[in-house]
């Protein structure tokens, strides 16, 4: 569960758990909208131009991606005794089991909200005035609008489209409106498994109808705070009744079967879609010109928002729609339904203003050029990166949403070349060998201490230095040998390292000359043996001096007292 306290950019819709970003570029390779990005390393949501689709946040392996959450006023409210009233997606019912769907209503009156009801009610107006739009504008092309993610990304980044856009408002909004018409003192409060209706609500003028947004995760996390159990709930059922087919809009072709659209999977101007990449196909795709009208009915989600990125049961899209479609049947709408006005239902879908800076070729091939890519043949693209092409990633590194280092096979040259000149500089003798502890690589160091050329490459080490130790090696009873070892035949003496690579089967040796150090320690060994012996002459001449001295002194001393005596006797005389 996110918890936005946790997060600095706790007021965006989407965001990076910077402690979680692991470099990996995956966001960036998935985010459809490249609004991902890269500074340090570290991977960033540009809000400006994020979507909330929530890609990212169900794409990402390190779980960095989360998303703002609205829990937490949500049970402020249900403390404070505040009217709330709620709106329950129709894809619930692929988020919770046949059990717990028939016990979800009571668990929802028991968090504190006095009116429980389907967001399905709004999708079957939805439907209604998307129909009626369509029949009076039949010689146009046409986008419905009920996913507001599709919605974000044309007035954003498809604009040329936006004049297509149905004005009609999601099943979200047009609910929400009807509930705060009714209960005017009341939190309005929806969830579903969509991010992007986080975004949808914040939006000018949809924040006086929607007070809160919840996913199901975040009302699993509701029920565990409060201590409501599904199984301890009673069965019982929502508040007010769905019209029509309305609760397969989760599903591709829901609105138009709601609609009584066509829904032919053949034909030609009526299109159900899923996915990001199906509906960028078909924006590019279609035209005015082509000589007839087209009607898309597109859900970002693959699979449609059965498979919403916060869908709380991971299971196959097959299961999903069977669930979805299981309840449809389950509890099938009525058939009449009372029209609504104008004003509930009406939305504007303005083009987004886009401030983007041209870049000249000059520029590009700069970047390029700093990555060393030259020639067309050097951009590989690969991908590897999140972007599409070298040109790509060069115009986002222009733009400050990619960086240089980004690039994968420039950075593997580049480690490369540092370790090669690494190795090539070393003092040490380095050899490689494989399986069959033929040489495979000598540096410099090697080749001079064993006055050898890269000719011996792919001959037996054997044909220089006795093998043993690598043999040791190749039996698999050590993984690395460190060893001091006499190499007569070049006037060495060397402290050898060997190691394997168990991956590759190879075998490394690093040898290092100590040939002068153990001279000079032998020296050093003579040196100390003879000013030992030099010591104990002096020592004993120096003792021999003393016993001298002493015995003199002793002498003087004895002659002295006699002279004293005698000269004391004449002077009393």
């Amino acid at each position: 569960m996110n918890t936005n306290y946790l997060f600095p950019e706790k007021q965006a819709i989407v965001f990076t758990n910077k402690a979680k970003c692991r470099d990996c570029y995956r966001c960036v390779r998935v985010c459809p909208v490249h609004a991902i990005k890269m500074e340090g390393g570290q991977a960033q949501v540009v809000q400006e131009l994020c979507i909330a689709c929530g890609t990212c946040i169900a794409e990402c392996p390190q779980h960095a991606k989360a998303y703002r959450t609205d829990y937490g006023k949500v049970l402020q409210w249900s403390s404070d005794s505040v009217q709330m009233v709620i709106s329950v997606a129709p894809s619930f019912a692929t988020s919770y089991t046949r059990w717990e769907q028939q016990r979800l209503p009571s668990a929802l009156r028991a968090l504190g909200f006095m009116h429980v009801a389907e967001t399905a009610i709004g999708a079957w107006h939805t439907a209604q005035a998307t129909a009626a739009h369509i029949e009076a504008n039949a010689d146009k092309n046409h986008i419905c609008t009920a996913c507001p993610a599709v919605v974000s990304y044309v007035r954003h980044f498809a604009g040329e489209h936006v004049h297509e856009l149905v004005p009609v408002a999601s099943p979200m909004m047009i609910h929400a409106r009807l509930l705060k018409k009714k209960f005017r003192k009341a939190k309005v409060v929806f969830v579903g498994p969509c991010v992007a209706k986080k975004d949808e609500a914040r939006q000018e003028n949809n924040s006086d109808f929607i007070d809160a947004v919840l996913t199901f995760e975040e009302l699993d996390e509701m029920l565990s705070q409060k201590n409501i159990a599904l199984e301890s709930c009673e069965e019982s059922g929502f508040d007010e009744e769905v019209g029509g087919d309305a609760r397969l809009f989760p599903l591709e072709g829901g609105l138009l079967r709601t609609a009584k659209l066509k829904t032919d999977l053949l034909s030609e101007s009526h299109l159900a879609i899923s996915g990001f990449e199906s509906l960028k196909d078909v924006l590019e795709s279609v035209s005015e010109n082509e000589g007839h009208s087209y009607i898309v009915e597109p859900l970002f989600c693959r699979h449609g928002c059965i498979n919403g990125p916060a869908v709380r049961l991971k299971k196959s899209a097959y299961q999903l729609r069977n669930a979805a479609l299981d309840y449809a049947v389950q509890h099938p709408g009525k058939q009449e339904e009372t029209a609504i006005k104008e004003k509930d239902f009406a939305a504007v879908y303005p083009m987004a203003v886009q401030n983007g800076k041209a870049f000249s070729e000059a520029e590009i091939k700069a970047v390029l050029a700093s990555i060393g890519k030259y020639t067309a043949e050097d951009e590989l693209n690969c991908s590897a990166c999140g972007y599409n092409s070298c040109r790509d990633k060069a115009l986002a590194v222009l733009k400050g949403m990619a960086e240089p280092e980004m690039c994968m096979p420039y950075m593997r040259r580049m480690a490369e070349h540092k370790f090669e000149t690494m190795i090539a500089l070393d003092p040490n003798g380095i050899v490689m060998l494989n399986d069959k502890l033929e040489i495979i690589h000598m540096n410099p160091a090697f080749r001079k201490m064993f006055s050898c050329s890269d000719a011996l490459n792919g001959r037996p080490i054997s044909y220089l230095i006795d093998p043993d130790i690598f043999e040791e090696l190749a039996t698999g009873d050590s993984r690395l040998i460190r060893k001091t070892v006499t190499y007569s035949n070049y006037n060495l003496i060397c402290h050898l390292m060997c190691y394997t690579i168990p991956e590759q089967s190879h075998y490394v040796g690093i040898f290092l000359d100590v040939t002068d150090l153990q001279n000079k320690s032998e020296k050093l060994q003579e040196v100390k043996a003879e000013t030992v012996i030099q010591a104990q002459s002096l020592l004993d001449h120096q003792v021999s001096m003393a016993q001298e001295l002493a015995r003199f002194l002793g002498e003087h001393t004895a002659k002295g007292e006699v002279l004293l005596n005698k000269l004391i006797d004449s002077i009393q005389k």
